[in-house]
């Protein structure tokens, strides 16, 4: 019975606490300052929040009271502190940007905005929490936290919110990526005029990402994104002129394009104006303007442009001739696995031009490039092995790297594979093989190199049975370079 009377007796209390706060809130509304106090202040002080929220109203406007921006601090806390969003959604903007007394801390911002989003859907609040889990202000760095308040934002309309939500659905931040849930975001402000959106969304029409692949729809974001100064923009639109995707193929105005991104920084565009120069191709041909941007490329880690510009250096193009620069180059872009720089550089090595001769170098650089089909690689490889040069001899390699070239038709290869068979040992000599290679060898070589090619094919003729000869000169007859 005792428990029953207490509990009775604290609904009574609840009920009248709350029939007071609604005349509070009734006379607040009739701008009745003074009596909507007189119910706020009883209430409030028995832990009402909505109370505490009015009566902080109340001091932070001076209604029906002085004006007094640390009582009205005080009591917004007490309010947020009980759940009360108005009260959170107040401290949230006070906290972030530091009104009046309230200094500005933007991890008691991530708190007590984050309670706003979660709790009564406060759309700003919702996107400043998501900044600040964004960026890490006054909180640990959160893409996923980020995520679920920009959300809130977004769906309530908030164009800054729904511009982060789209990048980060673009990028899989905080989100699995997801192109089609980027576009629709991505669209609403892009057509509000946001230049980045509008860069996005003309990607997205470019590779068809979350969009049907359009190349019209392409250029005409990129335009809009890049009438606005967006440099990734002018770089994208610029390659669809190049190309004349979207757009009639205009390769002035690519370069034109280029040179304006260049202007604000645009790095993407550096390789693409140094071929431009390179080629003539939207801009008068230029070695010299060429190496400037491939070198700017370059810097920055471009395999290409890096290649590039040693070739320059090691032809004297555009700048003066220099073997040493064009090693350094070379080598950049060969320890990044470019193969026509690696075969580059295996050649100064070989040649003993800008760096040491180094043989072992050589052959180490010419490996990848032979790997990959390069008959001259393939042929010195197969000299290195045969001749012992930074390598241990090995006349097996020798013949291996040797067939690989003369298969294609290379006649050096063919000569060299032609003599090493006729001077092989045992089970490994192939005499009738040989005739053939060095057959192949003289029908295709001129002047003193063909008189020895003819030599060792007669020497190896001498050696042969007049059945295997006739054997030999129809493989010869017979053979087809490989393609």
């Amino acid at each position: 019975m005792r428990v029953c009377a207490t509990l009775i007796l604290f609904l009574a209390l609840v009920g009248s606490a709350l029939a007071d706060v609604e005349q509070g809130v009734q006379a607040w509304e009739r701008a009745d300052y003074r009596a909507a106090l007189e119910q706020f202040k009883p209430a409030a002080e028995q832990g009402d929040a909505r109370a505490q929220f009015y009566l902080a109203e109340a001091y932070n406007l001076g209604r029906g009271t002085v004006q007094d921006y640390a009582e009205a601090l005080k009591w917004y806390r007490k309010a947020a502190d009980g759940g009360n969003v108005e009260a959170q959604d107040k401290l949230c903007t006070a906290y972030f940007f530091g009104e009046n007394i309230i200094r500005k801390d933007e991890a008691a911002a991530a708190n007590v905005c984050a309670g706003a989003a979660r709790g009564g859907g406060k759309v700003y609040a919702a996107f400043l929490a998501g900044y600040l889990y964004d960026f890490g202000k006054g909180v640990e760095a959160d893409p996923a936290r980020a995520a679920e308040f920009y959300k809130i934002a977004a769906e309530g309309g908030n164009a800054d919110a729904q511009d982060a939500l789209g990048r980060m659905y673009f990028f899989g931040q905080g989100v699995a990526q997801d192109y089609a849930e980027a576009a629709k975001w991505n669209l609403k402000v892009a057509e509000a005029g946001r230049p980045y959106p509008q860069y996005l969304v003309g990607y997205a029409y470019d590779y068809g990402r979350g969009l049907d692949q359009n190349d019209e729809e392409a250029a005409k974001w990129y335009r809009k994104a890049a009438d606005q100064g967006d440099a990734r923009a002018m770089s994208a639109l610029g390659y669809l002129y190049s190309q004349g995707r979207g757009v009639a193929k205009d390769e002035a105005e690519a370069v034109k394009l280029y040179l304006q991104a260049a202007d604000k920084g645009e790095t993407s565009v550096y390789a693409l104006l140094g071929w431009a120069y390179y080629q003539g191709a939207g801009a008068q041909k230029s070695d010299a303007d060429a190496a400037k941007w491939f070198e700017k490329a370059g810097e920055l880690g471009e395999a290409n442009s890096q290649y590039m510009l040693g070739f320059l250096y090691e032809d004297g193009s555009g700048v003066k001739q220099d073997y040493a620069e064009a090693a350094k180059w070379y080598t950049k872009a060969a320890e990044q696995g470019l193969i026509g720089a690696q075969e580059a550089l295996a050649r100064l090595y070989f040649a003993g031009q800008g760096v040491e001769q180094d043989y072992a170098a050589a052959a180490k650089w010419y490996k990848a490039p032979a790997e990959e089909g390069s008959t001259y690689a393939q042929y010195i490889l197969g000299y290195l092995y045969e001749s012992g040069k930074g390598l241990p001899p090995d006349p097996a390699e020798a013949v291996k790297w040797y067939k690989k070239a003369a298969d294609k038709g290379d006649v050096r290869s063919q000569m060299a594979l032609g003599f090493l068979l006729a001077d092989a040992k045992g089970d490994n000599q192939d005499l009738v093989t040989a005739h053939m290679w060095s057959n192949l060898a003289a029908a295709q070589m001129s002047g003193e190199e063909r008189k020895t090619a003819e030599q060792q094919r007669e020497y190896i003729a001498s050696k042969l049975t007049s059945e295997q000869l006739v054997k030999a000169q129809q493989m010869a007859r017979d053979w087809k370079p490989n393609q």
